[in-house]
């Protein structure tokens, strides 16, 4: 989900949620992360990316899969060969 409105409180940037991902060894299953996302940000967080595009959780997974920044199998996550903040 991209979001077009403008918000109160500022989007959590994805290299954060990747972050999360590395501090739990670099691999969860999707519910995992969801719960530790939700407990560090809150259930309701939206997310965003460098070039301010904005996400929920499960857009923001699709984003960084898409960027190779997240590797997922089934509901299995791990971090992407694409470093954070490539740029690209």
């Amino acid at each position: 989900m991209t979001t077009p409105h403008a918000r109160s409180t500022p989007a959590v940037p994805g290299h954060d949620v990747l972050a999360l991902l590395a501090g739990l060894g670099g691999r969860a299953t999707v519910a995992e992360l969801r719960h530790a996302v939700a407990t560090a940000f809150g259930p309701e967080a939206v997310f965003g990316n460098c070039h301010g595009d904005l996400f929920d959780f499960d857009g923001l997974l699709s984003f960084l899969e898409w960027k190779g920044k997240l590797a997922r199998r089934g509901d299995d996550l791990a971090l992407g060969q694409v470093p954070a903040c490539s740029g690209h």
